[in-house]
């Protein structure tokens, strides 16, 4: 029992010095954690003044109990100092002006302290005498019998500090805010400051024993220290909390592959029983094609150090469909650029992608009707373009029987004739290939389309429409603009472009109608597509409304046919914009990713 006090004094000097280290690496892998940072003040100062005061009650000499006892009240002054600081991020409240009013008025006795030739606690050289404990120990006597004004006025100043933040405590409680948090912190700054109370009253002799007030510090220290933790934890579930309620399957993994962290959503999808995954690599929870598929994506994240997006197939719905899930992997990147650990995502798509094919399809039956109706309208043209190939094969087959009937025939005539069938029979089935091109709605893949064959197409399908409108057509067609797309799509929105281009002239004079066809290639690798008219133009305000969809300027019209030439090309990579011209008319123009950049 010989060494029982100084052996407790520093059995709470380590306590408080695992309190320190805890909190200060809590608050320096958590910046936004100031309080911990200041709680890690706290602790340090605490581990000196206890440590001081262990050394205090060993002194032999009366220097070493001044110089124990200066650096004893200096770590009080610091602890002090901080507290202000420490109540006001523990609580939320901010009195800047308070509290650094009270840090002042610390820094002031400390230089006092450090200045004064025996420290602030005593006016002269004090005696180092022993006494002997209750139980027989002997020590240091550390009671101030006669204070110095410095240690007076610090003493009164302490209370000051103490005693607001015990009220500002009491005060939140009340109000109802921090309402555990606030009531832990009074009741450890009240059993503090009746430690310090004791410690007067055995500096008076009116109290026996020793000074207790480090005891009532360590007790401050244990129930804050708890407080926080608990606090930590809380903050823990509350993370816990977010991530199985979202909509997406999460998990964390280190380096090694180990299991940091999953969501219940994760374990869900994967048929994990919940709490087994922490700790675990994929090899202890998959089979080992699909862990080795996973521990290399999660290798080339981590290598890398860039976000990986991919989708991938999981599992299947209730009808046997398979699942479809966007999975995002991406690196938790240390201060330094490095990676220690990484997290992945699993977003379920299924239902969206299966909506975005159920709108595709009904985009392509939409696109196909509004073929369908642009073509009947050409539908007295198209005769036309058709009974005069037919009309001069009737007219030279008859010729050709009329022949044949002689004693000797001509065969260089028949020849001739014949020849003649064969150029309408394929003037005819072009005009029908045309048509049976617009007006498919098989699924079709791109193919490698020439683009001025494909625009040409459509222009000698519309030859009959533009002589019966009076419309002089100037095509200018350049070789070799390939692109990869649907053929009938491409010719729909040229059809719908020139359609639109010959009713905007449908009021201009017969002489002055004109189109302008061209097909060339840009400097950006892309094939551009253009359609001028000489019709009356667009506003200048309304060029963009044009691809509103149901905007339009026709009596009867919808306002759809340029929306969809607009959603056809950008489905193609391509875009779709109008122009005015010079003179009269407007030019629309369209884009295409050309064959050696899609």
């Amino acid at each position: 029992m010989s060494e029982f006090l100084v052996l407790t004094l520093c059995a709470l000097t380590g306590v408080i010095a695992y309190a320190t280290l805890h909190n200060g690496l809590i608050g320096l892998q958590r910046p936004v954690h100031r309080t911990h940072l200041l709680f890690a003040c706290l602790c340090a100062t605490l581990t000196v003044y206890v440590g001081a005061k262990t050394g205090a009650y060993r002194s032999e000499s009366a220097e070493g109990l001044v110089a124990m006892r200066r650096l004893e009240l200096g770590a009080s002054l610091v602890f002090a100092g901080v507290m202000p600081w420490f109540v006001g991020a523990y609580l939320a409240i901010r009195r800047w002006r308070l509290q650094a009013a009270m840090s002042l008025g610390c820094v002031i006795f400390f230089i006092a302290n450090l200045v004064q030739p025996w420290g602030a606690a005593f006016p002269e050289m004090p005696e180092a005498t022993r006494i002997t404990l209750p139980w027989g120990e002997q020590v240091t006597d550390l009671r101030v019998h006669r204070a110095s004004a410095w240690f007076v006025f610090g003493a009164l100043w302490f209370y000051v500090i103490f005693g607001w933040c015990t009220y500002a405590a009491l005060r939140e409680h009340l109000a109802g805010r921090h309402r555990r948090g606030s009531l832990t912190l009074a009741a450890c700054l009240a059993i503090l400051l009746l430690g310090m109370l004791y410690n007067h009253l055995v500096n008076l002799q009116l109290a026996p024993g020793v000074h207790a007030a480090e005891f009532s510090f360590v007790a401050l220290i244990v129930m804050l220290d708890f407080d926080l933790s608990r606090e930590r934890r809380q903050s823990r579930d509350r993370v816990r909390g977010i991530l199985d309620n979202m909509p997406a399957a999460v998990y964390v993994k280190l380096r090694d592959g180990r299991y940091l962290m999953t969501n219940r959503l994760f374990e869900d999808l994967f048929g994990l029983v919940g709490g087994s995954v922490t700790g675990k690599t994929d090899l202890d929870l998959f089979p080992a094609p699909r862990a080795e598929a996973m521990r290399a994506s999660d290798q080339r994240v981590l290598a890398e150090r860039e976000p990986l997006r991919r989708e991938e197939q999981i599992g299947s719905n209730e009808r046997g469909d398979p699942r479809l899930f966007a999975s995002l992997k991406f690196p938790l990147l240390n201060p330094d650029g490095s990676a220690d650990a990484m997290c992945g995502v699993f977003t379920d798509v299924t239902d969206l992608r299966q909506a975005e094919r159920e709108t595709y399809l009904l985009r392509r039956q939409v696109w196909h009707a509004d073929r369908v109706a642009r073509t009947a309208v050409l539908a007295a043209s198209l005769a036309h373009e058709l009974s005069q190939p037919l009309t001069a094969i009737l007219s030279n087959a008859q010729a050709g029987l009329r022949f044949l009937a002689q004693e000797h025939p001509d065969l260089a005539e028949l020849r001739e004739i014949l020849h003649d069938v064969v150029r309408d029979d394929k003037r005819a089935s072009a005009v029908i290939n045309g048509l049976r091109t617009m007006l498919r709605r098989q699924e079709t893949e791109r193919d490698r389309i020439d683009v001025g064959a494909c625009v040409q197409e459509v222009v000698d399908l519309m030859h009959s429409d533009f002589l019966e409108r009076g419309i002089a057509v100037t095509p200018s067609m350049a070789p070799g603009c390939m692109v990869l797309g649907d053929k009938g799509q491409l010719q729909q929105v040229v059809l719908n472009l020139a359609m639109n281009a010959n009713e905007a002239m449908a009021e201009q004079p017969r002489g002055s109608r004109s189109l302008r066809v061209s097909v060339s290639a840009s400097a950006e690798g892309r094939v551009r597509v253009a359609i001028a008219d000489t019709g009356p133009g667009i506003d200048e305000e309304n060029l963009e409304r044009v691809f509103d969809h149901f905007y339009t300027t026709k009596a009867k019209g919808l306002g759809m046919g340029l929306a969809m030439c607009r959603s056809i090309l950008e489905s193609h990579g391509g875009s779709l914009s109008v122009e005015r011209n010079e003179g009269r008319g407007v030019t629309f123009y369209f884009l295409l990713p050309s064959e050696s950049a899609a």
